[in-house]
């Protein structure tokens, strides 16, 4: 498993190295913070509890790196909905194509539970790209 993160790691650095060598952080914190439409992912965690509920946060992704496919079809909205009905918070979406086999552009805006885009959290300019993609 260590082998399958580290080689995830190695290569989510480079390719943070090359988006940010195209967009500094500055520019796309700049972007994100323009979008009106972000659901405020710790938000919807903290008012889940404070509901007295659990703050459950479901993964949604197509494949695994240790696995392979897991979904196919794979109908993001789909997922999302029952995800919703059985109580989740958030829905934490791995969009990272070559290890899960997901895409950049699937969108959860629909979605009723806050979408938090998730390929490596690795720096701030991973994180603030998620908010900018909604």
């Amino acid at each position: 498993m260590t082998d399958i993160l580290d080689r995830i790691v190695a290569v989510k650095r480079e390719e943070v190295a090359a988006a940010r060598a195209r967009e500094p952080l500055e520019a796309l914190r700049a972007r994100a913070q323009a979008r009106g439409d972000v659901r405020g992912f710790e938000a919807a965690l903290r008012r889940r509890v404070h509901e007295g509920g659990a703050g459950v946060v479901a993964e949604v992704k197509r494949a695994s790196p240790s696995k392979g496919l897991l979904r196919d079809p794979f109908d993001p909205p789909a997922i999302a909905r029952s995800y919703e009905a059985a109580g989740a918070a958030c829905l934490s979406v791995l969009t990272d194509e070559r290890f899960f086999q997901g895409a950049r552009r699937t969108s959860f805006r629909h979605a009723r539970p806050a979408a938090c885009r998730c390929c490596a959290r690795i720096s701030w300019w991973t994180c603030t790209r998620s908010t900018r993609h909604g």
